[in-house]
């Protein structure tokens, strides 16, 4: 269970999603709508449009790896073991990350019981674009 990086995904997700209410914060913060936060439609969108833009964005920019996986140190690489090619990336965005922005979330919760169920604790996105999680320097042991 320790070679499959659950814990720290799911930990690297929670993540992403503090960054992504943060700098909606600060963009609502900047906007003085008068109305706080609580219901505020602008830190919403502002919320939604950030973390789309993050999922998207930062994989492309970072070799696939999103923020969460940055932050909690692990990288992605193909099944073989070699440094995904631009092509398994684009993959890996569009398909790995498409659906969970189409239904909101949800179907990242499919992705975590697909982890739970794969022997190598592959997610959707990983399944889709033949890649692996993993730690980037393993821990001494």
């Amino acid at each position: 269970m320790s070679e499959r990086n659950l814990f720290l995904r799911f930990i690297g997700t929670g993540l992403e999603l503090i960054v992504s209410g943060f700098l909606a914060i600060l963009y609502t913060s900047t906007q003085d709508t008068g109305r706080g936060f609580d219901p505020n439609p602008v830190f919403w969108r502002a919320f939604i449009i950030i973390h789309v833009s993050l999922l998207i964005l930062i994989p492309l920019l970072a070799k696939g790896r999103t923020l969460g996986m940055l932050l909690t140190h692990l990288t992605i690489e193909t099944n073989t073991g070699k440094p995904p090619t631009i092509m398994q990336i684009f993959i890996r965005v569009i398909l790995g990350f498409g659906p969970v922005i189409l239904t909101q979330g949800m179907w990242y919760w499919i992705s975590f019981v697909t982890g739970l169920m794969d022997s190598k604790g592959r997610g959707w996105s990983e399944i889709v674009s033949f890649t692996t999680i993993k730690w980037k320097e393993p821990p001494l042991e």
